[in-house]
């Protein structure tokens, strides 16, 4: 019964080697240097194949390689630039926004809103629509800057140049309507 035994074991560990050296030797030829993971090979290079024809005498014939496709991007769109163009971009671009469209005369002061964030003025375009400004806000052709916003009025200061050359300023005042048309 012990030799059995230790027969039995020995057919299963003869088994379990076989079967481990099968694996490594799956493993090992499996493996191979042309697969390694940094490297990349190139295709070869397309070289004009010569084929020898032989008829009493031997000529070569050439075979012109194949076109190698490129892309040629003349007249087409840049596919990574972005389809919507927001405003401060079209602003360098050398289109303008909407207040500095127009001149300041065009613009009516509407009303004026005040808060935590301080004074901010609600004006009225030529166009129809209504902007709201703050101190700091560039408005009219000339580049104006909204210097003060108060209660009741709205200072602009605008800077250009005199007939000498000189940069000069001047101070534009719009009130707000006290009374508007048809309104006591």
């Amino acid at each position: 019964m012990q030799r059995q035994r230790i027969n039995h074991i020995k057919i299963t560990f003869t088994g379990f080697t076989l079967l481990l050296s099968l694996i490594a030797g799956a493993g090992i030829s499996g493996c191979s240097d042309s697969g390694k993971p940094g490297e990349v090979k190139s295709p070869a290079a397309v070289k004009p194949q010569q084929q020898v024809i032989t008829q009493g005498t031997a000529t070569v014939m050439e075979q012109k390689p194949q076109a190698v496709y490129s892309y040629k991007s003349a007249g087409n769109r840049d596919p990574f630039t972005p389809l919507i163009v927001k405003e401060d971009r079209k602003a360098l671009m050398g289109e303008r926004p909407p207040l500095e469209r127009y001149n300041i005369s065009d613009f009516k002061l509407s009303g004026i809103v005040w808060g935590g964030f301080g004074y901010n003025a609600m004006l009225e375009g030529p166009d129809g629509k209504g902007y709201f400004v703050h101190v700091g806000t560039i408005i009219g052709q000339n580049k104006g800057i909204v210097k003060k916003i108060s209660q009741h009025t709205m200072v602009i200061e605008e800077k250009f140049k005199t007939i000498s050359g000189e940069t000069d300023r001047k101070e534009i005042v719009i009130e707000l309507r006290k009374k508007q048309e048809g309104m006591q």
